[in-house]
Formats: C-alpha cells, sequence, structure tokens
C-alpha cells in the first residue's frame, strides 16, 4: 500500500467531479472514471484518516447504486482540506 497522501486525495476528488460532469453532460462511460477515482481517493487518505475514507467509499457505493446520486464532492473536499490544515497547524508533516 502506498504512504496516504492528502494532496491525492483531494486531486481524485477533483477528478471525479470533472468525469461526474462529463456524465451529466451526455458522456455516459466517464461514470467509471468517477467511480474509480472516488475508489482512488478513498484508498489515498485511508492510512491518513480512515474516517474520511468510510465516508467517500461509502459515497462511491450510493454512486453505485445510483448514477443519478449527488455525489457531495465539496463537504468531503473541506474534510480532508479542514483534516491537512488541522495536522499542518500542529506541526505535523503531511503529504
Amino acid at each position: 500500500m502506498r504512504e496516504p497522501c492528502l494532496d491525492c486525495t483531494i486531486k481524485h476528488l477533483g477528478q471525479a467531479f470533472v468525469t461526474n460532469i462529463e456524465y451529466c453532460l451526455g458522456y455516459p462511460e466517464h461514470i467509471l472514471l468517477t467511480i474509480g477515482h472516488l475508489a482512488e481517493a478513498s484508498e489515498e487518505c485511508f492510512r491518513e484518516n480512515s474516517a474520511i475514507a468510510d465516508l467517500i467509499r461509502q459515497e462511491r457505493l450510493n454512486l453505485m447504486d445510483d448514477y443519478d446520486y449527488i455525489v457531495p464532492y465539496f463537504k468531503l473536499y473541506n474534510m480532508v482540506n479542514d483534516h491537512a490544515m488541522m495536522h499542518a497547524e500542529i506541526g505535523e508533516d503531511v503529504e
């Protein structure tokens, strides 16, 4: 397993958001890319914060059950960013 990377978690959330928009614009195969990026986002932060990883995973499962489900991307992003900022403030080395 790779080292956790919160920057990569945020990157994959952003890519999931973009591919989800593309799905909504008429590219049905892009939902698979969205699902993959959500899986990667969860994997990237699991060892850093398993609770956030579990929330991202649950959102991925919700989307897999209903391709029209609206994933709260900005809520997830803010959770990851807040966690990173909290640890940066106390001097921990956060990827």
